[in-house]
């Protein structure tokens, strides 16, 4: 995908995140405002190395079990700060893909 139209789309994800969340929360703002370079940065990776994440879902059972366990942990956590705050639960699913992003992205440089 084209340099600009990654970046384009990422904005546009990053956008729409963070106005959905500003649409359903009445507090905390900074936190809120903070998720729009959180999720353009997710996106962008996520978008820059899409082959990588398409092709772990078809991976040995290892991985699979690996994900499921990172998906369970990840929708319990998740969860909890959802119910304590829509914008804390949406920043912790964001540094989740976060790390993912990172992680695969080490890799798929190696």
């Amino acid at each position: 995908m084209h340099r600009a139209l990654r970046y384009a789309v990422s904005l546009l994800v990053g956008l729409l995140v963070t106005t959905s969340v500003a649409e359903f929360a009445a507090t905390d703002h900074l936190l809120t405002i903070s998720l729009l370079p959180l999720y353009v940065t997710v996106s962008s990776m996520m978008i820059a190395h899409r082959q990588r994440f398409i092709s772990l879902s078809r991976e040995a059972a290892p991985a699979r079990k690996r994900g499921a366990i990172v998906g369970g942990v990840s929708a319990f956590t998740g969860g909890f700060l959802l119910q304590n705050s829509i914008p804390a639960g949406a920043a912790g699913f964001g540094l989740m893909f976060l790390g993912m992003a990172v992680t695969v992205a080490d890799f798929d440089d190696l």
